[in-house]
């Protein structure tokens, strides 16, 4: 009797660790991303981005990877518009988080003081080395947030761009100064990130420009939109290009 009293008091115990280990790892969870919830549902962004890749007509028609974080920067929804994981470049889906993390990163509320939206198309002119017209102010700027990549690359691929996908959850961090990054809104409030990836940058851009308004997640008057170069240096803007003529989001 003596020896399961024992056992039952061991167990009592190691059942308590365990629940006080799970709160931990919860309360942590919480933590990473800040207490905010995520701006979309898998189901909304996976609707949202197949549409906008079969309304778009810009770059080589390939499909995309599309990442969303929330306010906080975690990865919280990854889809893919292609037939299957692999009908788009798996280089893409890293990337998609990174451009996602920037415009988050980078963005304010509508009305504040200062910058307000900032897409990662607009970066690109201000990282050029040799660029006289904006006195290289952000150079280097893509070795100030290095994507983690033990993060980015672990998990099974049968479980990328599914409500599974491993990076969920993960604040995969990274830089990316050209298309394809937008900031998510609920009015004047930012609430997160997306990103897409998959085709030109260009195209990137057209893409994630639609999602976002099908997600009704875009500001009332944009103000990030794709600024394409007027000069053959590209020192005033984004550079063109393949078939980029009707480019969404581009001035």
């Amino acid at each position: 009797m003596k020896k399961l009293k024992g056992l039952r008091s061991r167990f009592l115990a190691f059942s308590a660790l365990t629940l006080a280990a799970m709160t931990s790892n919860a309360q942590a969870w919480d933590d990473r991303g800040g207490g905010f919830s995520c701006p979309v549902t898998y189901d909304k962004l996976k609707s949202a981005l197949v549409k906008a890749d079969n309304d778009d007509t810009t770059g080589f028609n390939n499909h995309f990877w599309g990442v969303v974080v929330n306010r906080g920067g975690v990865v919280c929804a990854v889809a893919f518009s292609g037939a299957n994981t692999g009908s788009q470049w798996l280089s893409s889906r890293q990337i998609a988080a990174a451009k996602a993390f920037t415009a988050n990163g980078l963005s304010l509320d509508i009305g504040s003081a200062g910058t307000s939206a900032l897409s990662t198309a607009q970066l690109y002119r201000f990282v050029q080395p040799g660029n006289a017209n904006v006195f290289n102010p952000l150079l280097g700027l893509e070795g100030g947030n290095v994507l983690n990549s033990e993060l980015a690359y672990r998990g099974d691929y049968s479980s990328f761009g599914t409500p599974y996908d491993p990076m969920v959850g993960q604040r995969i961090g990274g830089t990316i100064t050209f298309g394809g990054g937008l900031a998510l809104y609920s009015g004047k409030t930012v609430v997160g990130g997306l990103g897409l990836s998959g085709d030109t940058a260009c195209a990137d851009h057209s893409v994630a420009w639609r999602a976002r308004a099908l997600l009704l997640l875009q500001q009332a008057t944009p103000g990030d939109q794709l600024p394409f170069a007027k000069n053959a240096d590209n020192t005033d803007g984004h550079p063109h290009c393949p078939n980029d003529a009707n480019t969404q989001g581009a001035n």
